[in-house]
């Protein structure tokens, strides 16, 4: 019954994998599309890059491994959580100068907390939960398909 599993969570981590990297390219989570940035990013070439997508660093990152009995999905960028799931953080402003109608001022260093939407593109969702279905299903039918054939041979 092992071999079973095995293949299962194999076939999973492959399709799933190929789903969520999918994500990127349609710039949404499946059907749901992420909200747009404030401003484009631009890329080393100098063209506007997707959302999500200037350097496609943080796309590359993400690792999926088998683990007991589950696919696991990790990255080693700490913004890729922030992204996936949306949050407030913190960020230190150096102390520099600033300009408004002719007089410039001096800006001391300071915290400044910002807000990120969500703009998940791993998770669960129900094209997740049908391909997770089907695999269950496509290799329950070979098993017994191939025990079926092992009986007759008997």
């Amino acid at each position: 019954m092992a071999n079973i599993e095995v293949e299962i969570l194999r076939k999973a981590r492959v399709k799933l994998t190929e789903m969520f990297d999918a994500n990127f390219n349609r710039q949404g989570f499946f059907d749901q599309k992420w909200p747009p940035t404030k401003d484009p990013k631009i890329n080393k070439a100098g063209k506007k890059g997707s959302i999500l997508i200037v350097s496609g660093r943080m796309r590359r990152s993400i690792r999926s491994y088998i683990k007991g009995k589950a696919v696991v999905f990790a990255s080693d960028l700490p913004y890729t959580a922030l992204h996936n799931e949306g949050g407030n953080f913190s960020v230190k402003v150096r102390q520099h100068k600033k300009t408004r109608k002719g007089k410039t001022f001096n800006v001391r260093s300071h915290t400044k907390q910002m807000s990120m939407p969500q703009r998940q593109f791993i998770g669960d969702h129900a094209k997740v939960q049908q391909a997770l279905g089907d695999i269950v299903n496509q290799e329950l039918q070979r098993f017994s398909e191939n025990l079926a054939r092992k009986t007759m041979k008997k």
